[in-house]
Parts: structure tokens; C-alpha cells; sequence
């Protein structure tokens, strides 16, 4: 997989955790090339060279359309009856072999359904894949269930009621996705419903939108996990109080960069936020679609922040302390950030 950003992996010693990482946003060219010719599937080429422009954005991508076209080129493809269980388990491997020791995996079952399959068997796929990956690789995992804005209040709230009922196969939070201009207060009586049964809520905000979009997200639908949330750079008195609550916001700094939602990594805030006191993390988003690995995000910050590596620990720490895990797991992950580990 080519970068776009120079990446360099961080020291070995460093163990990764990925809180905001899309299922059909990781899927590797070469699978996608195989399961188009299954499916007979057209693809815009034929070898993995070849198409690998079609489905990871251009290193000079800025622009939020740019990047969301990139996934209608191959999205057909992940409709296939259990093309999403393979890439599942393929995007466990791949974080797996980069030194990610836990993964938090997002998705939207009702995205992939359709006459062959329904978001009940999408949801069954995903999580055999992410199961059998884990049982292939040894590091942890844990499932978010997305809501998607445009899709109607029926479909999401059955999508809530999937989320539930999986709880105990792996699923630990659900998400609010999809364009940030649409309100999200439709929404929150389902979403209110997943925390009431135990799940944990995470909520796209202040990437395309302004910082009512993150308001809307605490007061509303009951965040305590903010995908994003660049946008709190322009609200002093909100970040005061983000920070104040202890919210995590779940940074993706390329994704940012090449999505247009930051003008330049230079004007990126994770820095600011960090040095304010806010709980941030750093993810990949879109691994694959972005062309990036969880450590090239670290080591990207590290030379752009001139991070020490006792920082970059930090950033770790506050990652395990953020994830929708059990104590006795966050206290084994913990150990694993001594150099000597």
C-alpha cells in the first residue's frame, strides 16, 4: 500500500490502538480486484497498479468530494454476500502487522444491503471477519455499529436494534455518520436506547461542520467520543468544556488533510487540543481508501510536533483509556507501553 504523507513507522516498542478505523474504508486493492471478477463486478482496471488511483485518493487531495467518489468506485464490490467478511479480517491482519494492539472497527450494516443480502446478514459478516481475525492475530477488537444520517429513522433505529442485540458477539458502541449538515436530534432516541442498554456512543461531528455539530453531539445524542472534531479550534468556551468532561476526540490527521477539513497538517489542532488538556487519540479513518497505517499517523505527528517518545506513549495511554473496553483489558494494554514490554 503506497502513502501519501512519507509515513515512517514509530519505534517497534510503541503498541498501537485504532478507536476510529471504517471496515469498507480498509479494503485492500487486490481483494477488491478479486472480488469484482467473482461478482462479474467491472472495475476501472484490472491490476492492482491499475487501480489502485481509482481507490485511494490522490496524494494531492483536498476536497471532501474528491474523497468520497473514491468509495462509489468500488462500493458495488462490498454489497457482494460476504465480500465485508473478508475485508474485516483482512483489516485486522493489516493493523495487526503494523503493531496495532487493539482495534476499534466501524461500520453500517444497512450500507452493504440490498436484494442479496440484508443488514442482519452484513452484521453477521463483519463480525465473523474481525472474530476470525482476531483469533488469527491475538490482538483485541471491538465493533462499531454506525447510523447513517440520510437513511430513514426506521432503518436506523433497526440498526440500533442490531447493534443491541450483537452486544454480546462483539459490538461495544454505535456511531452517528454521514453528512454533518443533516441533524442529528432525529436520532437520538435510538442512540439514546444503545447507551441505555450498555453501549458505548462515539459521534461524527466538527469534521465538515462547525462546532454546533460537536454541541449537538454531547447535549443531544450523548457522545462521549467525538469522531474528529477539528472544528472545536473555533469555540474556546465548548473545547474548555470537551476538556473540562474528559470527551476523547478520535483525530485523523490525514483523512483531515485530504478531505479538505484542515488546510494544511501545520494548521491541524491536534497539537493545540493536546497542550489545552483535551483527550485526544490519533486513527487512521480510512486506511486504505487514505493509503496510510496507524504508525505512519504517529510518526507523522512525532515530526510535525517534534514528539519524544515518551509523548507518543502518552498518546497511547489516553487511546486505552478512551476505548470501549473491559478494565481488565485496558490494564494488560497499559502494560504493554514500558520500552522493555
Amino acid at each position: 500500500m503506497s502513502s501519501t504523507n512519507d509515513q515512517q513507522p514509530v519505534p517497534r516498542w510503541q503498541p498501537l490502538v485504532d478507536l476510529h478505523c471504517h471496515v469498507d474504508g480498509a479494503a485492500r486493492p487486490g481483494t477488491l480486484l478479486e472480488l469484482a471478477r467473482g461478482a462479474g463486478i467491472a472495475l476501472p482496471a484490472d491490476t492492482v497498479e491499475e487501480l489502485l488511483p481509482h481507490v485511494q485518493v490522490s496524494p494531492g487531495c483536498r476536497s471532501l468530494r474528491e474523497f468520497l467518489l473514491t468509495f462509489e468506485t468500488f462500493y458495488p464490490v462490498l454489497s457482494v454476500p460476504g465480500a465485508m467478511e473478508r475485508v474485516a479480517h483482512e483489516l485486522v491482519e493489516d493493523a495487526a502487522a503494523d503493531g496495532v494492539v487493539h482495534l476499534e472497527a466501524r461500520f453500517c450494516p444497512a450500507l452493504q444491503a440490498g436484494e442479496s443480502q440484508d443488514a442482519a446478514a452484513v452484521m453477521k459478516h463483519v463480525l465473523a471477519g474481525l472474530e476470525s481475525g482476531g483469533r488469527a492475530t491475538g490482538i483485541s477488537w471491538g465493533a462499531i455499529v454506525c447510523c447513517y444520517r440520510p437513511l430513514s429513522l426506521d432503518v436506523n433505529a433497526e440498526l440500533i436494534d442490531l447493534a443491541i442485540a450483537h452486544a454480546d458477539r462483539g459490538v461495544v458502541a454505535v456511531d452517528l455518520a454521514g453528512p454533518e449538515d443533516l441533524p442529528g436530534a432525529p436520532f437520538a432516541d435510538s442512540i439514546r436506547r444503545a447507551g441505555e442498554a450498555g453501549l458505548g456512543v462515539t459521534i461524527h461531528a466538527g469534521e465538515a461542520a462547525g462546532p454546533e455539530s460537536v454541541r449537538e453531539a454531547l447535549d443531544v445524542l450523548g457522545a462521549t467520543r467525538i469522531g474528529h472534531g477539528v472544528a472545536l479550534a473555533e469555540d474556546d468556551e465548548l473545547r474548555r468544556r470537551v476538556a473540562g468532561d474528559g470527551v476523547v476526540l478520535e483525530c485523523c490527521l490525514t483523512s483531515n488533510l485530504q478531505t479538505g477539513a484542515v488546510p494544511s497538517l501545520a494548521e491541524h489542532p491536534f497539537e493545540r487540543f493536546r497542550a489545552e488538556g483535551l483527550a485526544v487519540t490519533l486513527n487512521t479513518d480510512d486506511p486504505a481508501v487514505c493509503g496510510v497505517q496507524l504508525s505512519g499517523e504517529l510518526a507523522l505527528a512525532a515530526k510535525q510536533w517534534d514528539y519524544d517518545d515518551e509523548q507518543l506513549a502518552s498518546l497511547g495511554h489516553a487511546a486505552v483509556d478512551a476505548a470501549f473496553i473491559e478494565p481488565e483489558r485496558a490494564r494488560e494494554l497499559h502494560a504493554l507501553f514500558a520500552p522493555d514490554a
